[in-house]
């Protein structure tokens, strides 16, 4: 990937302001940050203007949890994006009892993560995580996005058949972008960096031409405004859904770390054990204040694993540059009323395709692991469940006891727990060495995290 001739900028190396700030426009250009709370409003049917503060304060929050991770606490050229894995739950409790209860319950799992990077617990923990539960937790992610793609496809406002085309138009020209990207030609780095950027600009356009967008209130909207705080209400605790998002947060941070390790490949740095407890540190930090402002928990985006492969800037002062902009971003309506004007049948269609690459990505991260029975099942059994719960009708889930209801509302909680559990209940026939999550996403099967 990338020019080889092009000089390397290491983990470390100090950025001015400028450099920070146009490399770090290359990330955020690249990571599609405004999907995750999109998908959140276009499964909850919010209107436009609660879209946008959605938006808003979604980026607000990324940005401040991006400069906070990446330029005091694990200093890697992390960025943070709103996190897949918990969408699926919040939208189930916000449904029942609100977002200001949703964004509320979030608070407890961030302050326990927090705790476990403060005291060095979650490196610990990792290292007797196998590749292939974390493997698979991200492969079930990546099938409960799907149904979460098609669902919420089905039931977007206009005709089904108008929907389902802006749908198909904008996966197959994300698909087509891929696909050029990877082409040996002069502007392949462009379009493999911005394609999702383009697809829905596209087809946002084509939209707008069968009479399916309204920008009414992009032009009513100001271009310079304070992100709102509390948009949804005082943040409510509530014991059962907190549960549930405590599980879920141990999800997120063993994909985190997968991510992490990603990063330390591509830009031969060591991903100490130190290092990954400040991260973790980090993140609890970044995920108890987007709880605050309500926003969903943040996670380091693996997209960026691809930015920094290509420009070969690996320096964390480029990730405080993305953040930064981030933050700016937030603070103009107009940009984000024009977010929240697409179409949802469009961010769906997206959605789809991004869940294809999620999918493939926990795929590919097993591609070392030995398929033996015990390995076959600790993978076939959760996807099995997971395709189940998500085809559960939603008469049956509600009416079960509330704590069953929210757990059976996220298929990435139930797949990813029955992952974990089939993997402590299934005896190994030899005894396997526990590998570190690292070795997962790496290739690496040695030991420690020195990918230099």
């Amino acid at each position: 990937m990338g020019n080889n001739n092009i000089k390397e900028i290491r983990v470390d190396e100090k950025l001015d302001w400028k450099k920070s700030l146009f490399y770090g426009f290359q990330s955020v250009i690249a990571l599609n940050l405004f999907l995750g709370a999109v998908v959140i409003a276009g499964m909850l049917k919010l209107d436009v203007t609660n879209t946008t503060i959605m938006v808003t304060v979604s980026f607000f929050a990324v940005g401040i949890a991006t400069c906070i991770q990446a330029g005091l606490f694990m200093r890697y050229p992390v960025v943070q994006g709103v996190s897949f894995a918990t969408i699926g739950a919040i939208v189930a409790i916000a449904m029942k009892q609100g977002l200001a209860t949703a964004f509320g319950s979030l608070i407890l799992g961030a302050v326990i993560i927090t705790i476990l990077g403060y005291f060095n617990i979650f490196s610990k923990m990792l290292k007797f995580i196998p590749p292939v539960v974390a493997g698979t937790v991200v492969v079930v992610i990546g099938i409960s996005l799907m149904f979460t793609a098609f669902n919420s496809l089905i039931g977007s406002p206009g005709l089904v058949s108008k929907n389902v085309l802006l749908a198909f138009i904008v996966f197959s020209l994300i698909l087509i972008f891929m696909v050029t990207g990877n082409l040996k030609l002069r502007v392949s780095n462009i379009i493999s960096r911005g394609g999702v950027l383009y697809a829905i600009t596209i087809t946002t356009v084509i939209a707008s031409f069968m009479g399916l967008t309204d920008f009414s209130s992009v032009k009513k909207a100001s271009w310079v405004s304070l992100p709102p705080f509390f948009p949804f209400g005082i943040p409510k605790f509530d014991l059962t859904s907190s549960l549930i998002f405590v599980f879920i947060y141990f999800i997120v941070m063993i994909e985190t770390v997968g991510n992490w390790f990603a990063i330390s490949f591509t830009a031969k740095s060591t991903l100490s054990d130190k290092r990954i407890d400040k991260g973790i540190l980090g993140e609890g930090i970044g995920c108890f204040i987007s709880s605050l402002l309500g926003s969903a928990p943040v996670t380091s985006y693996a997209t960026n694993c691809g930015v920094i492969a290509v420009t070969k800037v690996y320096s964390y002062w480029a990730a405080v540059g993305a953040g930064s902009i981030i933050i700016v971003l937030s603070f103009c309506p107009k940009l984000m009323f024009l977010i929240a004007s697409i179409p949802s049948a469009i961010i769906m269609g997206t959605l789809g395709a991004m869940s294809i690459m999620v999918l493939m990505s926990g795929f590919r991260s097993m591609h070392h692991i030995e398929l033996n029975d015990r390995n076959i099942l600790i993978i076939g059994i959760p996807i099995f469940i997971t395709v189940c719960v998500s085809l559960l009708p939603a008469e049956i889930v509600n009416s079960m006891p509330a704590l069953l209801s929210f757990f059976f509302s996220s298929s990435i909680t139930v797949g990813a727990l029955v992952a974990v559990l089939v993997n402590l209940i299934i005896p190994e026939v030899r005894e396997i060495k526990a590998v570190n999550v690292g070795s997962m996403t790496s290739g690496n099967t040695g030991q420690g995290h020195d990918f230099g």
